[in-house]
Formats: structure tokens, C-alpha cells, sequence
């Protein structure tokens, strides 16, 4: 049939020496998307044939080999669970570190293909699945992680009564850590497994919400998962930042309720937070603001609620974050120019009660000198100039602004 003739020509191609990486690469593509399709069990010798080339190629020199190794791993696994999971999870056992992030993406291909289109059960399998993707949640390797919470926010999509709980109890078990100074290096060490556990679970979290999980099920474990927010560690302050992110920016439904009291008291804070250290490089030292990250997604936080569900923030006490976040560095000064041009339209009052608190970040971007600034520098600063000139063109048509003597001086 047409069947055999393309699996023995894929086959070929595989097993024979000194081809193409590009038909290597098409060949293994071309064994997944059938294997999704097809019970490649029930042709004889063909599934472990497969098998065993999938999993040589993961030492192949070639990342593009390597990836579409994975891939067809992976979608094999949809149309031979029996066969294509037992070799995943025996490989992950092995504990390769090498090879940990294919498996997981060989994994992640089955469980994405099971949300698509709901072929067979992976019910059953999901109790097998599980430890693996427990064991590197804490994993020292950002992408290996990145996975495995991509993995199991895909599995809450397909089984959120399921798995739910468990991320609910990842979270309890390794939050609330606290090191000293003093501590012993044993117990720096728990505390950053700790810390990469609560990373894991607001990333499965994100993706999960991005994923379109059912908010009804989601709702209830939302404070335990918002309380990440508080933990020490910046890295999963951030994560937690981004979780929220994907919640407004998704199912706004899902925070709405829970703003107030487990959302904004800490985007008030991050949205200001400085933790600015000097790195000494030798010749010169560079100074490195790790807050950043934090005030840059606590205020498309604040933007993307202003768009979605504005009534879930009190507008006023907004206005001073905004206000600071209009002096900082030029990247939060420009998020800070947009948020105020669309507040000009949507909330005038409180725009204009409060412009005089712009008036100097204002004008000390307008006064920002050029020096010896040249090409691509030079057009940067001029951009920055022009927006901040924007903001003041927009504020000015604002009722009742302009009667503010400091802003109509500038």
C-alpha cells in the first residue's frame, strides 16, 4: 500500500549513512506527523526500528536533527502510547542531562497533540508522566524546566481536577523559605531548589491560563498560586508577575476578585522596587538594577488591567507609580509615556488632578543632552524625546490640565 512504500522510504533515509541533514531532518518530520495518525505498532518491526533511530539522533551533531528527533518521538507517542511512552519515560529514568530537555519536548509534543484534537485517552498515562515532570521542576537548567511547566500546563488544560492539586501542594511545600546570611551553603542549596519548584509551578500556571484552562476550576487554587508574589526570591517574584500577566491579559474574570487584596498591595511595590549594585569588571564597573525585570512587568500589569478591567484598580493610587515610573530608565519611561496617552482618553480626572507630579521626569527627558551620541544612539534619545514630547502634546488637550501652572510653564 501507500502507507508501506512512504514508511519504507522513511526508513531508508534513516537508516542509511552519509545523507543530507535536510532529508534527515524531513524524514524524521514526515515518521511523527504519521505516526500521530497512525498505529505505527501494527506494522511489523517498524516501531522499534523507529525508536531506536529517534533516540540515536538525539546525539547527533546537528540541533535541527535533534529537534525533529524529538518532535517525531513525540507525535509517534499519539498513535503508539504503548509502544513510544514506555521508551520516553525509561529514557528520562536514565537521567541523561544531555538528552532531559528532547525527552520533555517529546513529551510536550504528545500531551500538545492530545489538547488538540483529543485522540485516545492519556488519562491513564498522566500518574506515569507526573513524577518526571515533579523531578525537574527543580532542575538547574532554565529550558529543561520551561518544559516540563509547559508540560504540565498543558496537562491542567486536560486535567485540571487532577492536576491542580498537586501544583497547589508543589507550591505549599516549597514556598515561604527564608535564608539568613548565616545560613550553611546545605541550606542556601534547599532554598534555591525551593525557589526553582515555586518558578515551575507559576510558569505551569502562565501557560496553563494562556492555554485556555477552565477559570471555574483554576479559580479556587488562584490565592495559593498569587501568594509567589511575596516570596524573596526575584526570579520567582517575576514569574509570579508574568503569571498575572497572562491572567489579565486571558481570563481578566480570574484576578478581578482577587486584585485588592492578593494582587495589587505587591504591584505597588515592585512597580517601585530599585535594588541597584555596582559589578566591578576590572577596568571599569557597571551598574546592574536586578528590579528591573519586576517594574517593567508590574506596569504592563497595571496597563493591560487599564484596558481589560480597569475597575478592578484604584485609579488614584495608580497615579504616583505612574508619576515615578516616568523618571526611570528609558524602557519603563516609554511604557510610562503609552499608559499615560491612553489615560488621557479613558480616566481625564485623575490625569489631570495629578499632572503636576509628571511635570519634572517630564522635563528632564526633554532636557536629555546628546553629547557625543551618534547613529543608531543618537536616533534612540531622539525617539525618547519625541515620545515624552507626545505625552505633553496629549496631556495638554486634557480638561482642566493646562490651568495647572507648572505644566502650562513647561
Amino acid at each position: 500500500s501507500n502507507r508501506d512504500a512512504v514508511v519504507k522510504d522513511i526508513l531508508a533515509t534513516l537508516e542509511s549513512k552519509g545523507k543530507k541533514t535536510q532529508e534527515v531532518q524531513l524524514a524524521l518530520l514526515i515518521s511523527g506527523d504519521l505516526g500521530r495518525l497512525v498505529n505505527l505498532s501494527d506494522m511489523e518491526g517498524v516501531a522499534s526500528r523507529l525508536q531506536t533511530i529517534y533516540l540515536a539522533s538525539f546525539d547527533s551533531p546537528s540541533e535541527e536533527v535533534k529537534h525533529a528527533a524529538a518532535y517525531a518521538l513525540g507525535r509517534s507517542a499519539v498513535g503508539s502510547m504503548q509502544t513510544f511512552l514506555p521508551a520516553i519515560l525509561d529514557a528520562l529514568e536514565q537521567n541523561n542531562e544531555k538528552k532531559q530537555y528532547l525527552l520533555l519536548s517529546a513529551l510536550r509534543e504528545l500531551i500538545h497533540c492530545h489538547r488538540l484534537d483529543g485522540s485516545g485517552d492519556i488519562g491513564p498515562s498522566v500518574p506515569l508522566i507526573l513524577p518526571h515532570l515533579f523531578t525537574h521542576s527543580t532542575d538547574k537548567e532554565e529550558g529543561v524546566r520551561t518544559m516540563a511547566a509547559e508540560c504540565l500546563g498543558s496537562l491542567t488544560c486536560l486535567q485540571p481536577s487532577e492536576i491542580l492539586p498537586q501544583l497547589k501542594d508543589l507550591a505549599s511545600k516549597h514556598s515561604g523559605t527564608k535564608v539568613s546570611d548565616d545560613a550553611s551553603e546545605e541550606e542556601k542549596d534547599a532554598a534555591k531548589k525551593d525557589a526553582l519548584a515555586c518558578w515551575t509551578v507559576a510558569t505551569a500556571v502562565k501557560f496553563a491560563i494562556a492555554g485556555k484552562v477552565d477559570p471555574e476550576q483554576l479559580g479556587p487554587f488562584m490565592p495559593t498560586f498569587l501568594a509567589l508574589l511575596k516570596e524573596e526570591d526575584l526570579l520567582v517574584k517575576n514569574t509570579a508577575l508574568l503569571m498575572v500577566y497572562s491572567a489579565v491579559h486571558h481570563k481578566p474574570q480570574l484576578v478581578t476578585g482577587l486584585m485588592h487584596e492578593h494582587i495589587l498591595p505587591s504591584l505597588y511595590e515592585l512597580a517601585c522596587l530599585n535594588l541597584k549594585r555596582v559589578v566591578d569588571m576590572g577596568p571599569f564597573k557597571h551598574t546592574v538594577d536586578d528590579a528591573l525585570p519586576l517594574r517593567k512587568a508590574s506596569l504592563s500589569i497595571f496597563a493591560t488591567c487599564l484596558e481589560k478591567c480597569p475597575s478592578s484598580i484604584d485609579i488614584a493610587a495608580f497615579m504616583p507609580v505612574l508619576a515615578k515610573a516616568l523618571e526611570d530608565v528609558e524602557d519603563v519611561q516609554l511604557q510610562a509615556h503609552q499608559i499615560c496617552i491612553s489615560m488621557c482618553t479613558r480616566h481625564p480626572v485623575p490625569v489631570a488632578n495629578s499632572v503636576e507630579s509628571f511635570v519634572e521626569p517630564l522635563e528632564k527627558t526633554l532636557n536629555k543632552k546628546k553629547g557625543q551620541k551618534t547613529g543608531t544612539e543618537l536616533e534612540r534619545l531622539n525617539d525618547w524625546i519625541k515620545s515624552a514630547l507626545r505625552v505633553i502634546v496629549v496631556l495638554s488637550g486634557v480638561d482642566g490640565a493646562m490651568s495647572n501652572r507648572k505644566f502650562s510653564d513647561l
